[in-house]
């Protein structure tokens, strides 16, 4: 037998790839894809309600302006009497978290808010009684001024709170630490 006796009969070997098992087993899969896809709810983005310029200041800005005096405070400003003020834990271990809550008025006297969230819920309900009726525009506004570091989450929860408490038009103001 000669050398290209033995290559013919070796090579005429076919490899065989059985398709079959592997399209079960694609099948398979797909269908477990199928099966455990669940797609997220809507309701995780959620709806932020904040109170933003009225229509007529967007749709004529050159009457704002007309009105605007340098000695007046900004037309556009959101009227509050109310402000939030919201401090970050900076410890390295609880960092973006709550810290501290200050209410402060129209005057910028601060006071401070014992209790977290719960606390901060009954002192405005109290201020907001204490207001009376005189402005009832100015008894839904409140502000709230978070630290640069705040996690987005404690301030949704502050902000919730608010709401929680009266107050419909939650606005947020830059933190005192902007642009540092």
């Amino acid at each position: 037998m000669s050398f290209r006796d033995r290559s013919k009969s070796e090579g005429s070997a076919k490899i065989v790839l059985p398709i079959t098992p592997m399209l079960d087993m694609t099948f398979q899969l797909l269908f477990f894809f199928i099966v455990n896809f669940r797609p997220a709810p809507s309701t995780i983005e959620g709806q932020i309600d904040m109170a933003l310029p009225s229509e007529s200041a967007v749709a004529n800005p050159n009457v704002q302006k007309e009105k605007f005096d340098a000695n007046d405070k900004d037309p556009l400003e959101f009227k509050a009497d109310l402000t939030v003020k919201v401090r970050p834990a900076l410890d390295n271990v609880n960092d973006g978290d709550i810290s501290s809550l200050f209410l402060m008025d129209s005057q910028g006297k601060e006071s401070p808010v014992e209790g977290g969230l719960k606390g901060l819920k009954e002192a405005l309900i109290a201020k907001r009684t204490e207001m009376g009726d005189a402005d009832a525009a100015k008894k839904t506004n409140i502000k709230v001024q978070a630290g640069g570091k705040l996690k987005v989450k404690n301030l949704m929860m502050v902000m919730d709170t608010c709401r929680q408490a009266g107050f419909t038009n939650v606005s947020m103001t830059p933190p005192e630490d902007f642009g540092r």
